[in-house]
């Protein structure tokens, strides 16, 4: 029986050089190793050969083949696991925000002009016409002033309308861009409080599958450094997170030029609508420009909105991360997206069974912290059985010979030599040797066997018998075993040139014999003790 044992206690630095060890040896591994992947929330394996998916892999001895324990935790468990190989087959197991200040909303508030209502009645365009753009003084000017009767240079005119038009378009489409990027900054900024707390508690969790967890740290990186792979993180990134301040007020300082700047296009309409005043109202250019300066307003009510929301919830800051939580969370980053939350046990396989038992039992720096008690030692069992070839084993019974010619016992009759038939059948306690393949795992398996026998008969004591033929082996473990086949053993035949028949004066002495081997037949049957 070989024994062996692996214990591991979390320490980052040895776990990496562990990885490190078993990559290195991995990419020197033969191609056809078997991979066993054990997963520990499951309790389901899977089995891979060259890369691919295999249902019932063939293990030989002399085969290295490599356990994974997948989903273990090493934040959360200590690993110990013991490796028995054995020729026995008898086993069974079980197996928010910074504040923008005040004056953020007084700076918008030209920017947010009421969307157009339906159109009523007086129909759609109508509705829209008397729309007030922008209030100078007591005057207002609406769309209706831009469109009179006149058709003096219509299309020129409206090529100057539709040129500042896209010009409002443009400048609007640089309010959303910075908009969402101060969006982006926000949500980065939440991520990382919630991250900073939540992966280490989620880490402390033994009902939460670690593979889960590392996608929820990639999730949480994705939000915290958009366009940094996390291989790519650098101590630089935590002191530009420090001025993270600085550029969101710089952002809101270009969002209140660009607002200035769509004032100043939109009061720039105002000459094009007093030469406008003529045109008429029915023309399709003029629709379709008021389409298109409806769908603008829209688009500026709805950005309206989603600002005011932003200034409102600057009443409460969101704490920005310090240098050193900044670093230690680019460190979480790295190591959970290395880790491989895979416990790995190597195995040469040497004898026809293999038994992994490994035990995880919580951390003793967790045990007082742990928020689920009821997260006890767990113990997972693997068996593993060799396949083709040869096992050999032995064997201990009794066995029954019977010579193809008959044994004969010789006496005196007469002063002659007379020939009788002895015993029919010669028991011997017998030890076999059985040979026969590893893959029989039914409750019955053909074996091929070789026995010597010690004569039960006391005139033949020194004497051995020999068996070879097939066997039967049966019962849990191939225990008891049925042989037969050809048998050689002693017997008895007349010496000295005397024949059957002969004159022979008893008072000479004893008739001279002599011990020769016959062949014969056998049946036995043994108890088999293993290789």
């Amino acid at each position: 029986m070989k024994r062996a044992t692996h214990f591991v206690r979390k320490n980052p630095i040895l776990t990496r050089l562990a990885s490190l060890v078993l990559l290195l040896n991995g990419a020197n591994l033969p191609a056809q190793d078997l991979q066993i992947y054990y997963d520990l929330f499951t309790d389901s394996i899977t089995y891979k050969k060259d890369g691919q998916t295999v249902l019932k892999p063939k293990i030989r001895k002399g085969d290295f083949v490599v356990l994974h324990f997948t989903e273990f935790n090493p934040y959360l468990y200590n690993a110990e696991v013991d490796i028995e190989q054995s020729n026995a087959e008898g086993w069974s197991g079980a197996a928010s925000s910074g504040a923008a200040g005040a004056g953020a909303a007084g700076f918008m508030a030209p920017l947010m002009g009421a969307a157009g209502a339906a159109p009523g009645g007086g129909g759609l365009l109508s509705s829209f016409l008397d729309m007030p753009l922008i209030s100078m003084g007591q005057n207002s000017l609406k769309l209706a002033d831009l469109f009179g009767n006149s058709r003096g240079a219509e299309k020129q005119l409206l090529a100057d309308a539709r040129t500042h038009l896209e010009a409002l378009a443009n400048v609007q489409d640089q309010m959303v861009e910075i908009y969402e990027e101060i969006q982006t900054m926000e949500r980065s900024e939440r991520a990382a409080q919630l991250a900073s707390k939540h992966l280490d508690q989620l880490l402390m969790n033994p009902r939460m599958k670690p593979s889960m967890i590392r996608r929820i740290a990639a999730e949480y990186h994705a939000l915290i450094f958009p366009d940094k792979p996390v291989n790519e993180l650098q101590v630089l990134d935590a002191f530009e997170w420090q001025d993270r301040f600085k550029v969101k007020r710089g952002l809101m300082h270009d969002l209140q030029n660009k607002q200035r700047e769509f004032d100043l296009y939109l009061a720039g309409l105002a000459p094009i609508t007093r030469q406008l005043s003529d045109l008429d109202i029915k023309n399709q250019a003029l629709d379709e420009f008021s389409a298109d300066l409806r769908r603008l307003n829209g688009k500026g009510a709805d950005l309206r909105q989603k600002l005011e929301a932003y200034i409102a919830g600057q009443s409460v800051e969101t704490k920005m991360l310090s240098m050193d939580e900044m670093l230690a969370l680019q460190m979480k980053f790295r190591e959970l997206a290395d880790q491989p939350f895979d416990y790995q046990v190597a195995i040469s396989v040497e004898k026809s069974t293999v038994v992994v038992t490994a035990r995880f039992a919580p951390l003793d720096s967790v045990l007082t912290t742990l928020a689920d008690k009821k997260a006890g030692a767990k113990t997972k069992t693997v068996k593993l059985e060799t396949q083709g070839g040869l096992r050999i084993s032995t064997g201990v019974g009794i066995g029954f010979g019977r010579m193809f010619d008959p044994v004969e016992e010789f006496s005196v009759r007469e002063n002659a030599i007379v020939a009788e038939e002895g015993g029919i059948v010669q028991p011997s306690l017998a030890t076999f040797i059985h040979f026969y393949p590893h893959n029989s795992r039914s409750g019955m398996a053909l074996a091929g066997t070789f026995g010597i026998g010690i004569p039960l008969s006391l005139s033949n004591i020194t004497a051995l018998n020999f068996y070879l033929g097939p066997s039967l082996m049966f019962g849990r473990g191939q225990r008891i075993v049925l042989s037969g086949g050809i048998t050689a053993g002693p017997i008895k035949k007349l010496g000295k040139g005397f024949k059957v028949g002969d004159p022979f004066d008893p008072n000479l002495g004893d008739i001279p014999t002599r011990t020769a081997y016959d062949l014969g037949y056998f049946l036995s049957i043994s108890f088999n003790v293993g290789g």
